[in-house]
């Protein structure tokens, strides 16, 4: 009797949505309502209407809920109150669904969204969407006590934006969406949780109906409508479906299950977070717009991250539900695999910024040791200079010294020293001038710089001159002040720098020579 409720429901589910999403279509361009392309994210040729979320949500909602009713003593069974927890399901996506459509009409700003993706989150909550405990196999697993409100939140707001990140491409995010249904479907039949086989069904029925309009041409799109309605019930569903007694959430299915969208998101948050760029801001830098900018075709981009999400969502299946020695095995040799996938995946679609945070990351330590060795190096120079008798003494300790800092020559330069700083090295070099502000109180007509020469040789890794500068810098202000008018005048260039401290920008000049 099930299996005939779940057939009758997509049945159901398709037809409505194949006849709404017309509707849709036209009402949608009566009003004007298109997304319009860019040449850039907006890969489509022509604008499209924009509403597709409301036939594949009023399709798969309106088909669930009198599913639901009619066959309610079938499938809303066993402990947990789960007729509570669908009416949590479905109050929060009607309220993303409300929210997605002013913002496909008019428009809303990203912490309005933000906003409301974190009240919809609270609803499920507060109907019964959390977390007691999650594991990999079978048991109790780890509890998580107070932390429950916050992983539910950080879930589904996580979800629900990395869904709307992947809606980028036509037939990837309804393709996407239809993988997570079925494992949805199959995970809640194997452990028993029935309350959302129905509404996984409805949806996933909705989507492929929506498929029909969208891939390979799109005639219509999801927009926010959507996205951010299907995002909260794949969020949502998929955590009750991957419930144990204990209960204990399965979280190898809900996260392998949604792994394509989950991935796209936190490689695009790190990304912008590497850039120093906004995060709620948007490119055209996403996986499918890497593998496009590779010469794969829309098509066959769509096809390898279907593919990528059916093998995924079939190795967290495997996992949770064979025999704990055989998950185990399968859990090793798929995290290496997916070690291998994402290293060579991040090199193939040329995402420089991790290869530049990986360099960073393991050239750090011995970028802090270095920087440790010239600072000592700096505070042992300077502890030189202060007792230096002359500028010629002076001028000789920054010489002497130049080579262990990795420079080619450390110089001071003044208007009436006999340095010329117009020489240079023979080597091909590049100099850093420092200004010194001595002669500030005492005498203006005296000007002085701390000259850096390093090699521009690419084998050559000169470090820290502008480290060094600003450490030797004060040290040297304050013996220039000494040679040309005693200690009154350090006591003035100190007070100057309080005045101006936070105000008083050190100007400097690097140029080839």
């Amino acid at each position: 009797m099930i299996v005939v409720w779940l057939a009758v429901t997509f049945a159901v589910a398709v037809s409505a949505s194949l006849l709404i999403t017309p509707l849709v279509i036209r009402s949608a361009g009566a009003l004007r309502l298109y997304d319009a392309p860019d040449g850039a994210r907006r890969l489509h040729e022509l604008p499209v209407p924009r509403l597709g979320g409301v036939a594949v949500y009023l399709g798969s909602a309106s088909v669930a809920i009198a599913a639901l009713i009619v066959a309610r003593d079938t499938f809303i069974t066993g402990n947990g109150h789960p007729d509570r927890f669908l009416v949590g399901v479905f109050l929060g996506s009607a309220f993303l669904f409300l929210v997605g459509l002013i913002d496909d009409v008019r428009g809303l700003t990203p912490g309005a969204k933000l906003t409301a993706q974190i009240i919809a989150a609270l609803i499920a909550y507060y109907f019964g969407a959390r977390i007691v405990s999650l594991t990999v196999g079978y048991g109790m697993g780890v509890h998580v006590g107070v932390l429950s409100l916050p992983i539910v939140l950080l879930w589904i707001v996580g979800v629900t934006n990395a869904y709307n990140f992947i809606d980028g491409l036509n037939g990837l995010a309804g393709g996407i969406a239809l993988v997570a249904c079925a494992t949805i479907v199959i995970v809640a039949a194997a452990l028993g949780n029935t309350a959302v086989l129905i509404p996984a069904m409805a949806l996933g029925g909705a989507l492929l109906a929506f498929l029909h309009f969208n891939y390979p041409l799109a005639r219509v799109f999801l927009g926010d409508s959507g996205s951010l309605s299907v995002g909260f019930l794949l969020a949502v569903l998929s955590m009750k479906a991957a419930e144990v007694p204990g209960p204990s959430i399965l979280a190898v299915v809900p996260l392998l299950a949604l792994a394509v969208p989950l991935l796209d998101a936190f490689l695009a948050i790190l990304r912008r977070w590497l850039r120093s760029v906004p995060l709620s801001g948007a490119d055209a830098r996403h996986i499918h717009h890497r593998l496009l900018a590779l010469g794969l075709s829309r098509e066959r981009t769509a096809f390898v991250l279907w593919s990528l999400a059916v093998v995924l969502a079939a190795f967290g299946l495997l996992i949770a539900l064979t025999a704990p020695f055989v998950a185990a095995s399968i859990a090793i040799f798929g995290l290496v695999g997916i070690s291998v996938l994402l290293i060579y995946g991040t090199n193939l679609l040329s995402y420089h910024e991790f290869l530049v945070a990986g360099e960073v990351l393991l050239s750090a330590p011995s970028r802090a040791r270095r920087v440790i060795s010239d600072q000592i190096l700096a505070l042992d120079v300077i502890a030189q200079i202060q007792g230096a008798r002359g500028f010629e003494e002076a001028s000789a300790i920054l010489a002497n010294t130049a080579s262990r800092f990795g420079f080619l020559r450390m110089e001071l330069c003044g208007e009436h020293l006999h340095s010329d700083r117009t020489t240079h090295p023979d080597e091909w070099a590049w100099k850093l001038e420092y200004p010194l502000r001595a002669g500030i109180s005492s005498s203006p007509s005296h000007s002085y710089v701390l000259a850096i020469w390093c090699s521009a040789e690419y084998n050559v890794r000169p470090y820290g001159a502008e480290r060094a500068a600003r450490i030797l810098a004060p040290a040297l202000e304050q013996w220039l002040l000494m040679q040309h008018g005693g200690e009154d005048a350090v006591k003035s260039l100190e007070r100057d720098r309080g005045r101006r401290k936070g105000a008083l920008s050190r100007s400097k000049v690097i140029h080839r020579v």
